[in-house]
C-alpha cells in the first residue's frame, strides 16, 4: 500500500471520534479491571496489562505512519532546497 495512503487512513482513524472514544473506553476497562481485581487475581491483572500494553502498540502504530509521511516530506523538502 501507498505510504501516503496508508498515512491518511491511520489519521482518519486517529482523529475518528467513535475510534478515539472506543480506545477510551477500552483502556478504562482494563484500568477498572487492574484496579477492581482481587489480590490474589494475578491473571486478571496482567491480562489487563497486556490488553493495554496492545491498546498503545495499535495507537504508536497508526502514529508512526502518519509520522513516516511527515518526515518523507521534510526530507524531500530539505533535498530540495539543496539543490
Amino acid at each position: 500500500m501507498d505510504i501516503e495512503i496508508r498515512a491518511a487512513r491511520s489519521k482518519a482513524l486517529l482523529d475518528h471520534e467513535h475510534f478515539i472514544e472506543t480506545m477510551k473506553d477500552l483502556r478504562e476497562r482494563q484500568k477498572d479491571i487492574f484496579a477492581d481485581s482481587a489480590a490474589s487475581d494475578v491473571e486478571g491483572r496482567e491480562e489487563a496489562y497486556v490488553i493495554n500494553r496492545a491498546l498503545s502498540a495499535i495507537e504508536v502504530s497508526l502514529k508512526a505512519d502518519v509520522d513516516a509521511v511527515r518526515i518523507l516530506k521534510k526530507r524531500e523538502e530539505q533535498h530540495r532546497g539543496n539543490d
